[in-house]
């Protein structure tokens, strides 16, 4: 601030500051010499108090440009005003004397933006107005009218006008600007947006090094060095530029686009530096925010799947082999639903925190909700076991506490190899991994599967996975084919009483495939929930068919999984279905569920079974004494009919144990009220002892073998 007085007392040219009362405030040196008075006899005093012409017109005249400035917050000029001082001034003028003025108004706005002060700048154009009322000798020329002397006046006011707009001008560009000149680089010019990039704001006159910290060593001396020295202009794009503003301890970064413009003179010498840009910190950032975005995982702030293809994508390009471990949490689900999801994605949170501990070797991404994958360059499957175990061990380290509650986390991993010279695309061996890494999980979790393609039980879950994505395409296709098996009262045997709903797949090719070869895959993968809906629904579509052409509707069976019945959705599914189907009745449903889905979640299953029950839908107990074969659980399901596992059946003629276990169900179904049915009956003479038992019904190729279902 001492400086900005400095410079303001010792300017040529007269400044005297008002505020809105139009009291004086203070003025230069240059203005105590104009009007022959101190300033410690002006201070505090009003215009017309310290400084009254005596004139009431020329007193107005100069008010009214003060409320000017106030109302508009924009500098007023006066080009000519006569206005006697009533004191004698140090330069000699005599009290009264008239002197005649142009006077310049600017506001000093507040931080609201209100006018606080008003610089009045007058300069003394006396002598110019004297000049019209002199006589020159008609030999030099000289003429001075009245018309001149007014076009002067008016050229004189259009030039302080357009040297006023100049500098507003240059002051509101929304960029910065600066001229720099001379050898040594000093500020000619610079606005305010310049001096608040800089942080620097008594630039003006100074040179570049002397302006600004440290520009040197941000390499900006060189740059305009190299301006100058080609004589062509350059630019900078998000240039990092550090600014040193006082007072605080760090310096301030910003992002910048530069412009140096040399400036030449006619010879075409460099004389200056026109310097323009813009402060694009923001939008540097934010390209900055959204390029991290687009590569990184938002939850976790590891690699996502787009950067993943990226870098695998470089690496299946490179000599040599490369490794990838492709790793599962194990039981993540139950986190979730037991904690919610909030307690799972801070387990996820935790565990990426834990793997980073090992990101030196690789590249490490999150793929899916709990799926992660490494990707190790220069390594084969055997090395990269090592890495595997590590990140295992990390795993095996968290301890993850939610509500008080303190639970184990572990993982299952797949490794697999890649690369031009074993002739394994990335994309082959991410399904390697991935089967290997549900091996591992197949095997009792928190294990590292290595995959070879060699591998047997690799190449089955390899066909496992194929056909997921050929059942999705069947489904949607509906290539899903109804097939049924009779099931015949044993008292009857020629005649079919229910029948048995089975299914099999026609391929793209048309070969028809048995369900052998696509259950176990839906089961694995999750799609048998999808595919029993799918079935069931197809069965009541084809019994409308049977109505319309007048077919009589048997007894239909229907396989059903226990994941299926698990489901609380299931219930409502059925009961929609019925709405669809308003005239399928469901008496000719029956759901088959095997026993040991039925007692892998006994309570789940039975009050869900209970529940479809309550609509009109039987259900049989399939392949009974498979299992657990004990009868304590029956009475909990509403059970109609039990299927005798067909391995008792097949020998019960040739093995006792076995005919006494099918007696001992037969009674037990008998007090309970189901009926019995004989699985796998592949020679109907074992119908009479079957019969003797006191079996209800029976089924098998020996009576019946599948075909297409109407």
């Amino acid at each position: 601030m001492t400086d900005y007085k400095k410079v303001f007392d010792n300017s040529l040219s007269p400044v005297v500051v008002f505020d809105t009362s139009f009291s004086v405030v203070t003025c230069n040196q240059s203005y105590e010499k104009l009007v022959g008075l101190k300033k410690t006899s002006m201070v505090g005093r009003t215009l017309l108090d310290a400084l009254n012409s005596g004139n009431d017109e020329q007193n107005e005249q100069l008010l009214a440009s003060f409320r000017r400035v106030i109302e508009s917050k924009q500098p007023d000029r006066i080009p000519l005003l006569r206005y006697d001082w009533q004191s004698p001034g140090e330069s000699g003028n005599s009290a009264g004397e008239s002197r005649y003025w142009a006077v310049v108004k600017a506001p000093v706005l507040d931080d609201q933006g209100n006018v606080e002060y008003i610089l009045n700048q007058p300069s003394d154009i006396t002598e110019l107005v004297n000049l019209k009322d002199k006589n020159y000798p008609s030999s030099l020329g000289i003429t001075n009218s009245n018309d001149q002397f007014d076009q002067h006046i008016s050229f004189l006011d259009l030039l302080s006008s357009e040297r006023a707009r100049i500098h507003e001008l240059f002051k509101q560009p929304p960029g910065f600007i600066c001229i720099l000149s001379g050898d040594d680089y000093r500020f000619e010019m610079a606005n305010q947006a310049y001096t608040e990039l800089v942080a620097q704001y008594d630039i003006v006159g100074k040179t570049l090094v002397e302006a600004i910290p440290k520009v040197e060593e941000q390499g900006l001396v060189a740059l305009v060095d190299e301006v100058v020295r080609s004589g062509q202009p350059y630019s900078a794009h998000a240039l990092e530029f550090y600014a040193y503003p006082e007072g605080e301890t760090k310096p301030r970064k910003t992002f910048v686009d530069f412009i140096f413009q040399p400036i030449t003179d006619t010879s075409g010498k460099v004389t200056g530096i026109f310097v323009q840009g813009h402060d694009v910190t923001e939008a540097h950032n934010l390209t900055q925010t959204v390029s991290y975005q687009a590569t990184h995982d938002p939850l976790t702030g590891l690699f996502n799947r787009r950067e993943l293809q990226k870098r695998s994508t470089e690496l299946a390009n490179k000599k040599g082999s490369q490794a990838l471990i492709y790793l599962d949490l194990d039981h993540f689900k139950i986190i979730n639903d037991r904690c919610g999801h909030n307690a799972g994605d801070e387990l996820l949170v935790q565990v990426a925190d834990a793997l980073q501990k090992e990101t030196q070797r690789g590249f490490l991404s999150r793929v899916g909700g709990d799926e992660f994958i490494m990707l190790l360059p220069d390594y084969t499957a055997d090395q990269a076991l090592g890495v595997a175990e590590a990140l295992s061990q990390c795993i095996n380290d968290i301890c993850f506490f939610w509500d008080g509650h303190r639970y184990s986390v572990t993982a299952s991993m797949g490794i697999a190899e890649f690369g031009s010279s074993i002739g394994i695309s990335y994309t082959d061996a991410l399904s390697l991994a991935d089967s290997a890494c549900f091996l591992a999980k197949d095997k009792g979790r928190n294990r590292i599967q290595v995959s070879h393609s060699s591998d047997a039980d690799i190449y089955q879950q390899l066909k496992d996975m194929d056909w997921v994505s050929r059942l999705k395409e069947a489904m949607r296709e509906d290539r899903i084919v109804l097939y049924a098996q009779e099931i015949v009262a044993l008292s009857h045997p020629e005649t079919a009483c229910h029948k048995e709903i089975l299914s099999r797949l026609i391929d793209v090719d048309g070969t028809l495939v048995p369900p052998g070869s696509f259950i176990t895959a839906a089961e694995r993968f999750g799609l048998i929930e999808q595919l029993d809906r799918h079935i069931i629904r197809k069965v009541c579509q084809t019994i409308v068919t049977m109505q319309e052409s007048g077919t009589a509707i048997p007894k239909l069976f229907i396989n059903t999984s226990g994941i299926t019945l698990s489901n609380p959705d299931f219930k409502d599914y059925i009961q929609q279905l019925l709405v669809d189907f308003p005239s399928v009745n469901p008496q000719n449903l029956c759901l088959e569920v095997t026993e040991t889905a039925a007692v892998a979640n006994l309570s789940r299953t039975a009050v869900m079974m209970q529940q479809i029950a309550e609509l009109g839908i039987n259900f049989a107990l399939d392949d009974f004494g498979s299992g657990v074969a004990t009868f304590n659980y029956l009475d909990k399901l509403p059970i109609k009919y039990i299927k005798i596992d067909g391995g008792f059946i097949t020998n019960i003629l040739t093995n006792q144990i076995g005919e006494m276990i099918v007696q001992s169900i037969q009674n037990i179904a008998g007090v309970m009220d189901v009926a019995t049915i004989a699985e796998c009956i592949e020679d109907t003479a074992l119908i009479p002892h079957l019969q003797s038992i006191g079996i209800d019904y029976g089924q098998g190729y020996g009576i019946h073998k599948p075909a297409p279902f109407l």
